[in-house]
């Protein structure tokens, strides 16, 4: 698996797979880990990391979202304190979170010597700006839908490490599978959080971390842009404008589905709007 960046404090580590992150936060008496995920060999060298620099530390292991990618590995660090949102726990659709999990699997002829289950939370995150303290490290929680309905946003205070789930990729546009006004949401909090707080990492669910505050305020940016296009060809009813898309982004293949698939929230979004001024 691949290393990104370690330090005394913090490892960021990168799946073979759509370059999805998993993070480890190192303190004196804790260890938090962030979505492991992908392929058994890649969650084993994870369990394997934490086994060296871990011992004799209290484990807490954080989900950003339900995504099936960022849960996948749960059952292998079982016996962790785990942390999500509220909306996690309560999210209706768990059952065909697994099941994108085995398909995945089946398809792929995988074998997990670990159980599949949805994550049992034990810390709650409810509200924004929920504040835990995990031995001498401070973390901040702030909700963040609109990738999905069970996001959230964790910073750590004491060390400037911003977590925040699938926002703010520099390999990906914004992939919105709640609301576009949820979305925008997000990015108005994100904004403000780097404006405000002394971020010194900001780690995004897929792609590449930075340190670079202009590099962040560009990440917002261009999603409020993606959105904006988005939303303008829906409303004028124009073809989107492909070819600059896929020069700023590199699949084209796939990531037109998802895009299509915005293309269909945001259209629902419309029919429902011109409904209800009838």
């Amino acid at each position: 698996m691949k290393i990104q960046y370690q330090s005394d404090e913090l490892i960021i580590l990168e799946s073979s797979l759509f370059r999805t992150t998993s993070t480890i936060i190192i303190s004196e008496k804790s260890i938090l880990l962030v979505d492991p995920n992908w392929l058994p060999i890649e969650i084993e060298f994870i369990a394997n990391l934490i086994d060296k620099i871990g011992k004799d530390k209290e484990k807490y292991l954080l989900f950003t979202h339900s995504d099936y990618d960022h849960i996948i590995g749960y059952g292998r660090f079982k016996g962790y304190n785990t942390l999500a949102s509220q909306n996690f726990i309560d999210n209706p659709d768990k059952g065909s979170i697994l099941s994108q999990i085995k398909v995945f699997d089946d398809e792929n002829y995988i074998l997990r010597d670990y159980d599949i289950s949805f994550p049992e939370i034990e810390t709650i995150i409810k509200g924004d700006s929920q504040s835990l303290k995990i031995y001498s490290d401070e973390y901040l929680f702030w909700q963040a839908k609109g990738h999905n309905i069970d996001g959230i946003i964790t910073f750590n205070k004491t060390k400037g490490i911003l977590i925040v789930g699938d926002y703010l990729s520099n390999i990906e546009f914004p992939y919105i599978f709640d609301t576009v006004q949820n979305y925008k949401d997000t990015l108005d909090k994100l904004e403000l959080i780097i404006q405000t707080e002394n971020v010194k990492f900001l780690i995004s669910g897929h792609g590449d971390f930075t340190t670079d505050i202009d590099e962040m305020q560009l990440r917002i940016k261009e999603s409020r842009n993606y959105i904006h296009e988005l939303e303008s060809s829906v409303k004028n009813d124009t073809d989107f404008d492909f070819a600059k898309l896929f020069r700023r982004y590199q699949f084209p293949g796939i990531m037109k589905q998802f895009h299509e698939g915005n293309l269909v929230l945001v259209a629902k979004d419309k029919n429902m709007d011109s409904h209800t001024i009838c």
